[in-house]
């Protein structure tokens, strides 16, 4: 992936004008310190992929004039990691790594055994950030998405394919597990980092019809878990 690629938030046409601030234009300028009449490439989190020059160069700002617009117009898997609240310096490898690995949208919500509910307003645009830029290094034209969800065991029922972590020596393994194709959104829920209380558990499976599955021999800490399951997950969905 080239490291000229931009995020603007908006969509992308064939001849068009767009502004880099703040964070983009400060890599634009100070980091790749680019010069008028260079290319670069622009991205949106909507699968689309711009070719553009650099216009004009202000005090705060950059103009660009875009050429040419690809779509990306092969649909993902809907792959969602439904991720109770960990410490933030763990949320922020989670996220990431989430972005790297082809989930689609990332579901926070408190477990009752999470040290942390809530987030700054810095926290919330740090967390945008990081993804932002895991999207760019990686390659992927799409941004997940980032939802706060209720303490799990006010949940309704939902469609699709739920798996959680278990650490039960009896649970099948995830990479073994044969996942049909139909379901319209497969979700997978991890704890905080003390895991799931028991109710949360009882919850899963009774009242969310959730399956247990084991991600590898050992326990994984909080932040190793999404990395295992979402890297199993995307290439047995892509395969499907």
């Amino acid at each position: 992936m080239p490291h000229e690629r931009f995020f603007v938030e908006q969509p992308l046409s064939p001849h068009e004008t767009v502004s880099l601030e703040d964070t983009e234009f400060h890599h634009l300028c100070h980091v790749m310190r680019a010069r008028i009449g260079d290319h670069v490439e622009l991205v949106n989190g909507k699968n689309q992929l711009a070719q553009a020059t650099l216009s004009s160069l202000a005090k705060h700002h950059a103009v660009l004039t875009i050429s040419t617009v690809a779509n990306e117009d092969t649909p993902k898997p809907r792959l969602i990691l439904a991720q109770a609240i960990p410490r933030f310096n763990r949320l922020e490898y989670i996220l990431e790594k989430a972005t790297e690995l082809d989930a689609t949208e990332v579901w926070l919500f408190p477990g009752m055994l999470s040290e942390k509910d809530e987030f700054s307003d810095n926290q919330m645009k740090r967390m945008s950030q990081l993804m932002i830029a895991a999207m760019k290094q990686c390659g992927r034209l799409d941004l997940p998405s980032i939802s706060f969800k209720p303490p799990l065991l006010q949940w309704k029922p939902i469609e699709g394919r739920l798996l959680f972590g278990d650490t039960s020596p009896d649970a099948p393994a995830l990479a073994k597990l044969d996942l049909a194709p139909s379901s319209p959104c497969t979700i997978f829920f991890i704890g905080p980092e003390k895991g799931f209380d028991p109710k949360e558990t009882l919850f899963l499976k009774n009242s969310l019809s959730a399956q247990g599955v084991r991600l590898h021999r050992n326990i994984l800490r909080v932040d190793t878990a999404p990395l295992a399951a979402l890297s199993i997950l995307s290439q047995k969905l892509i395969s499907n």
